[in-house]
């Protein structure tokens, strides 16, 4: 399994794997719903609520696997503090997920304007907080290291302020 995926093999947990899902799969929901509102169409309506219900699911994934994978990577000082905001904020944008899409889920039945603009808002706060979250996340990968070998593999990188050479084979 580890030839062929050796990247895979690399990581330090399975976080990574996880992630990307969510944050598909919630701001489509979104996009969904929105088009669903002005429309007016309930067969859009209820994609957009599959997409809340696989997203919220996928949230979970990422949140439980992020949890574990706190313990697997070292995050100190600043690192520590980006951290620890991203799991406050991508937390709370899995429990209003899986909220949301349980309340969706009951009020299929009532009013439709009603609810699909109660989901509407409701996807429009997750999908801040996760875009929010997100960006704490790439922080921390990126901009402290968190959950990257220390020490590159490859030449080292040009400074931030400097321009990157041209790559060539």
């Amino acid at each position: 399994m580890g030839e062929l995926f050796p990247g895979l093999r690399a990581l330090p947990n399975l976080h990574p794997v996880f992630i990307h899902f969510p944050l598909a799969l919630l701001p489509l929901a979104l996009v969904f719903q929105l088009w669903a509102v002005v429309s007016r169409r309930d067969d859009v309506a209820r994609l957009a609520l599959w997409l809340l219900c696989i997203g919220a699911l996928a949230a979970l994934a990422a949140a439980g696997s992020g949890l574990i994978a706190e313990g697997t990577v070292e995050h100190a000082g600043e690192a520590h503090e980006a951290l620890e905001l991203h799991e406050k904020l991508m937390l709370t944008a899995t429990g209003l997920s899986v909220a949301l899409a349980i309340v969706a889920l009951l009020l299929q039945r009532r009013p439709r304007r009603a609810t699909q603009l109660f989901v509407l808002v409701g996807l429009l706060v997750i999908c801040g907080t996760l875009a929010v979250g997100a960006d704490r996340g790439g922080l921390m990968v990126y901009h402290h290291g968190v959950g990257v070998r220390p020490e590159p593999s490859g030449p080292a990188p040009a400074p931030a302020d400097q321009p990157v050479p041209e790559h060539q084979h």
